[in-house]
């Protein structure tokens, strides 16, 4: 192991004891009133849990890694250019954060949602942390080091047949709205997959491919602090991530289409 990857497994134990610290107040804060905020439209929220779990992030990376940058998203995702702020990333580390992932699920009590935690090095993925407080599963993945889930190896499914396939995908709040795109591809997807799932937060959806429970995921309109994590941890597992032009993905692309691999060039067919 040489120095670099000493160094990013360091980051990563410290990643993973930052979200088991911010999972436990998220658990405490749970029993609590929510006080519910609208952002675009009535299905893009925030809560005070959400500011306050990405300021203890926040203030917990800054003290132990002054010189990273840090992109999150209530911080962050007011910024018009949030959307496409890695084209020209900074340079050194950075880590990208989403305090909780799925905040509708959160405010309805279901369990699923998640702390996700990227860590990047000149705008490159090498590290993420996923954590759903509720269920206690803990998805890690650092490049070249593989993907666990609660130390446990990941790896992908092997469906080969499309129509064993369990697809995933979701809606952007703008896209919530009568024939939108996200209606139309499920649509192509009717009678030729088994199902498609909608559930909410998409650094999950990512990391269910990971661990074969999901065949694959497609979304449109992700930022950076949805998918940095869940996509070191489906790729390690063995799965292939790209765009909707099939070419590899990039943190500032606007659609990710995600699979076990083997179903790939099937799934980008029926998108479009």
């Amino acid at each position: 192991m040489n120095e670099q990857q000493k160094y990013e497994d360091a980051v990563m134990q410290d990643a993973i004891r930052y979200v088991k610290d911010t999972g436990k107040l998220i658990m405490e804060l749970m029993k609590m009133p929510l006080q519910i905020q609208e952002k675009k439209n009535q299905a893009d929220l925030v809560t005070e849990v959400d500011v306050r779990i990405e300021h203890l992030l926040r203030n917990q990376i800054h003290r132990d890694y002054p010189d990273h940058w840090i992109l999150s998203e209530e911080t962050d995702g007011g910024r018009e250019d949030s959307h496409h702020a890695l084209k020209q990333p900074p340079a050194g580390y950075g880590w990208i954060i989403d305090p909780v992932d799925g905040t509708i699920n959160f405010i309805h009590n279901i369990a699923h949602f998640a702390i996700s935690v990227g860590i990047v090095k000149d705008g490159i993925p090498v590290g993420g942390v996923v954590y759903n407080p509720v269920t206690d599963e803990l998805y890690s993945g650092r490049k070249q080091g593989g993907a666990f889930l609660n130390g446990r190896p990941l790896h992908v499914g092997r469906e080969q047949d499309i129509a064993q396939a369990l697809l995933a995908t979701g809606f952007r709040a703008i896209d919530w709205k009568p024939n939108s795109v996200v209606v139309e591809q499920i649509g192509r997807m009717t009678g030729k997959v088994r199902s498609v799932r909608i559930m909410g937060a998409a650094s999950l959806d990512l990391c269910l491919v990971a661990s074969g429970r999901l065949s694959g995921f497609w979304h449109d309109g992700l930022y950076p602090w949805d998918v940095t994590a869940g996509m070191v941890i489906l790729q390690e597992a063995g799965g292939e991530l790209t765009n909707a032009a099939g070419k590899p993905f990039a943190l500032s692309d606007d659609t990710l289409v995600a699979s076990n691999s083997f179903l790939h060039q099937e799934i980008l067919s029926l998108l479009v």
